[in-house]
């Protein structure tokens, strides 16, 4: 069945003249706002509580999780019913971590994840990089997570791909513009940045920008559809018309035609893209590239055997 997540992020917008009181006060804000539009998940940036203060080191902010910041959020999951995702420095024994929590809906840690990839700055500071890539079950969908400089290793996103992200959140000391863009099309996931600077964004499995706070709002919501699924056009585009004629809007198609790909949701929760799938006989993207596999290896097995095999392989295929 169709699976409608009603997501926000937010943006800090480069504070100048701030404190952590003020960032504290921003994150309450943005989170009841997120409250108040019913999100089933609002996400705020990177070790928030520290952004705009460059005099001030992360140790003298970090705190325990659970501590009085990650309890601050607790309360606003509970009072909301939504989930609560958010970048905190932590002091986990002594040790200075990078990390990102799952806040659940009753105001429970679900789990966090440690930036892999800290910077060479913050590793001289004394933060100490995580171990391993992470993916959570929550009650909407599996969701991965990433920090801001993780950006720079593609393994990092593809690994959340195999674990079977649905969602990745990115809390982020800026923008990242492009390569998540990528990371979501390679993937076939959403990424949901969220950022000290201005544009916080939710980005399309295609890899489209969907929607972004600006210079002007701190706060962008949009619901997406986690069962969404893409397919190429090969075999598939002669159904678009018929889709169309016969389920109305019941379903909604995007097409794209540089990349020859198309995208299916649907808008009623007796029909899903599974039963779309087989009532039009299509092939989602990932099937008929694994079957585009399977023919070209046994393509180059029988190539191996010379001449004769090779006919006998066109022969079959006429």
């Amino acid at each position: 069945m169709p699976r409608k997540v009603f997501v926000a992020t937010t943006s800090f917008g480069l504070p100048t003249d701030t404190s952590l009181q003020r960032n504290l006060d921003l994150g309450d804000a943005l989170v009841d706002a997120a409250g108040s539009c019913h999100a089933d998940v609002v996400c705020l940036p990177e070790v928030y509580p520290r952004t705009g203060l460059p005099g001030v080191r992360t140790r003298e902010l970090a705190e325990t999780v659970p501590g009085p910041v990650f309890d601050r959020l607790a309360a606003k999951a509970r009072q909301y019913g939504m989930y609560v995702i958010a970048g905190l420095p932590e002091n986990r024994d002594g040790q200075l971590i990078n990390t990102a929590v799952i806040i659940d809906r009753q105001g429970r840690l679900v789990g966090q994840y440690d930036k892999v990839h800290p910077t060479i700055g913050e590793i001289e500071n004394g933060i100490v990089p995580g171990q391993k890539v992470q993916v959570f079950e929550t009650d909407f969908g599996r969701v991965g997570l990433a920090i801001c400089y993780d950006i720079g290793w593609p393994a990092v996103w593809d690994e959340l791909g195999a674990l079977g992200a649905e969602i990745v959140f990115w809390p982020s000391a800026y923008d990242g513009g492009f390569p998540l863009q990528t990371y979501a099309w390679r993937n076939f996931y959403y990424v949901v940045s969220s950022v000290w600077s201005y544009h916080s964004r939710v980005i399309d499995i295609t890899g489209q920008p969907l929607t972004s706070t600006s210079r002007f709002s701190r706060l962008a919501t949009l619901e997406i559809d986690l069962e969404k699924q893409v397919f190429h056009t090969d075999q598939n585009a002669s159904k678009l018309l018929d889709m169309t004629t016969r389920l109305g809007r019941r379903v909604t198609m995007e097409t794209f035609t540089e990349e020859h790909v198309f995208t299916v949701q649907s808008n009623d929760q007796s029909l899903s893209v599974a039963d779309i799938i087989k009532e039009f006989g299509l092939e989602p993207f990932r099937a008929y590239h694994a079957r585009a596999e399977q023919v070209q290896d046994q393509a180059r097995s029988t190539s191996a055997m010379g001449p004769h095999g090779t006919a006998a392989l066109a022969a079959r295929s006429r």
